[in-house]
């Protein structure tokens, strides 16, 4: 046999002998470490080797553990040959959180899948959980900015991570804060309102930078992250859910990287867990004594301008205001600060015809600016009076009254004809029956008082007089109605309802609206109905407005209960039914709205 022939024959039978084979199919679980502390979570691998498809893993409920399966899946592929026989093993790695909730001894129970018919399962482990010590290693806790804050007064929340330095003993080694900082597991932590906060300053490759402090004698790693609050109730401010995870060191390492340069490494860790220890604030409200009619929930110190264009006007003509509400303090919450009440300020009830809805406003730095228009009733007023703003100082603990300085205006008289039409007899004496009314706004003689002064003989020469008038009115009338139809308030509130639904059919990330799409529907609703600029209410100012509107109390502290629990969903992460939603604006529909409001 030649050569080429047996080397052909050799790399054949070598074929057969290299043929793919695999292991058992089987199960197993491994755990982090057999002991455990009180409230830190321990991890739990679960392999399963070698199956193409199967259901599970499958496990028994243990009073005192709380089991959790982590997101996502890990699998692995290895292939060995020995002996000319080539073993290919796949193995699904499925992670589990275990956080025991009291100290004692626990099973943790067997983990089972099931596939081709066939139940595998692991064995139950044993486990012993100790008092935690991780309260010292980290302390999580939620202060206020101040501590004390009214309601109405805007101010901040930060969120304290007090990290215990740690040093190396056996190599004289401490880890500096940026080190610390890197062993906080961010994704896996439950941030609770500071997450934007903290999410904004990762996109901008920042991180909090850590203080050194001394707490209770010991040295920690102080981290901060900050956001601005402005309260909606009293009491202790809610900040979701908040728990803080991460490994902490036990021993540092020395070993070489690829370039076999010698570097410091982390020889040993323990996953710690921490919730909040304290929130540490509270938001309390402005005291019940005399407080002035004109307040409306203003809390700071405030100045105030006023101006007014045009300054010369005609009886019934609008006058601009702008209001500038000027924060002095630099504690004011000015999202949710509302315009002085004109109609509700004596000034301004006899000379100036005043709308009941709300101003808009827009926010300028430490300003807010309002603006509203206002008409003259009589060619009698001399001057825009004083606007007054009531506010509660936290300063001074008392209310006290800003008031703007009076403006000159010259309002001229308006001149309305009234229209009698005249007779022959009239004509031939050189009589006119048109009488000119001065100082005022009146309305005109009906048709029919024109028509009932004149003898029947003369009824045709007067119909011939009277159609062009009977135009001018039918003219007025449709110029009257094509102008409401082109304003864009009428249209807001004839639609409001239609936009609510819109919105709330608009698709969430999660399939459903969110309790924050919700709340906000039902506020974007109250917005179109009383005539706010789109996103100006929160839920107080929300609740002013249907104030405002003469609404039924009961309906009122209806929406009030209900925007209020939209709120509190929104930092708890908790659900409310758009079926609710619905009801509420149904009810608010069908009732009576004043000016402002009117349906």
């Amino acid at each position: 046999m030649s050569l080429r022939y047996l080397s052909i024959l050799v790399a054949a039978v070598a074929a057969l002998c290299t043929q793919a084979a695999s292991f058992a199919q089987t199960i197993t679980a491994q755990l982090s470490s057999s002991d455990g502390f009180v409230d830190e979570p321990m991890r739990v691998v679960v392999n399963v080797i070698n199956f193409d498809d199967f259901d599970g893993p499958f496990f028994d409920e243990v009073p005192g553990l709380q089991i959790t399966r982590l997101p996502g899946e890990q699998t692995q592929t290895s292939i060995q040959i020995a002996n000319g026989r080539r073993v290919q093993t796949r193995t699904v790695g499925i992670s589990y959180e275990v956080i025991p909730h009291k100290a004692g001894t626990f099973v943790i129970p067997a983990f089972m899948v099931q596939s081709g018919g066939q139940k595998y399962t692991t064995n139950p482990t044993q486990i012993t959980v100790a008092a935690s010590d991780a309260g010292e290693l980290m302390i999580v806790r939620v202060v206020g900015e101040p501590h004390d804050l009214y309601l109405g007064q805007e101010g901040g929340l930060n969120l304290e991570l007090a990290v215990k330095a740690f040093k190396d003993r056996a190599l004289g080694i401490s880890l500096d804060e940026q080190s610390m900082w890197s062993l906080i597991d961010l994704e896996r932590s439950s941030w609770g309102i500071f997450g934007p906060a903290l999410q904004k300053m990762l996109s901008e490759n920042r991180r909090p930078r850590g203080e050194m402090r001394v707490i209770a004698g010991t040295e920690y790693i102080v981290y901060t992250i900050s956001k601005s609050f402005d309260p909606i109730a009293t009491g202790t401010p809610s900040v979701g859910e908040v728990r803080v995870r991460m490994e902490y060191p036990t021993r540092l390492q020395r070993g070489n990287d690829f370039f076999n340069q010698s570097r410091l490494t982390l020889g040993g860790s323990r996953a710690i867990s921490i919730t909040p220890s304290a929130v540490d604030a509270t938001v309390i409200p402005v005291p019940d004594g005399p407080r002035p009619a004109s307040w409306n929930g203003a809390v700071g110190r405030f100045g105030l301008q006023v101006i007014a264009k045009p300054l010369e006007v005609s009886v019934g003509d609008p006058i601009t205001l702008t209001m500038r509400i000027t924060d002095q303090s630099g504690i004011a919450g000015l999202a949710g600060l509302q315009a002085p009440v004109l109609a509700d300020q004596p000034a301004f009830a006899s000379g100036f015809r005043v709308p009941r809805e709300s101003a808009s406003g827009t926010v300028e730095g430490r300003t807010k600016v309002f603006t509203q228009s206002i008409r003259a009733l009589g060619d009698n007023v001399r001057e825009i009076p004083p606007v007054e703003l009531a506010f509660f100082d936290p300063g001074t603990g008392s209310y006290e009254i800003v008031r703007s300085a009076a403006i000159p205006i010259k309002v001229k008289p308006s001149t309305v004809a009234r229209v009698d039409v005249e007779t022959p007899q009239a004509a031939r004496e050189g009589k006119s029956e048109l009488t000119k009314v001065d100082g005022g706004i009146l309305a005109n003689a009906s048709l029919d008082q024109a028509m009932g002064s004149l003898p029947n003989e003369t009824m045709l020469p007067a119909l011939a007089l009277v159609a062009p008038a009977c135009f001018a009115v039918a003219t007025a009338i449709r110029l009257r109605s094509d102008a409401q139809e082109r304003n864009p308030l009428a249209r807001r509130r004839r639609g409001a309802r239609g936009s609510f639904e819109r919105r709330l059919a608009e698709p969430a990330a999660d399939g459903g609206a969110s309790a924050d799409a919700i709340g906000a529907a039902v506020l974007a609703y109250i917005a179109d109905r009383v005539g706010a600029p789109e996103g100006s209410l929160a839920g107080r100012e929300a609740v002013e407005a249907l104030a405002a509107a003469k609404l039924d109390k009961q309906l009122i502290d209806e929406a009030d209960d209900f925007l209020r629990r939209c709120d509190r969903a929104r930092y708890a992460g908790a659900s409310i039914d758009a079926a609710e939603a619905r009801a509420l604006v149904a009810r608010l529909d069908a009732a009576a709205w004043r000016e402002g409001g009117a349906r």
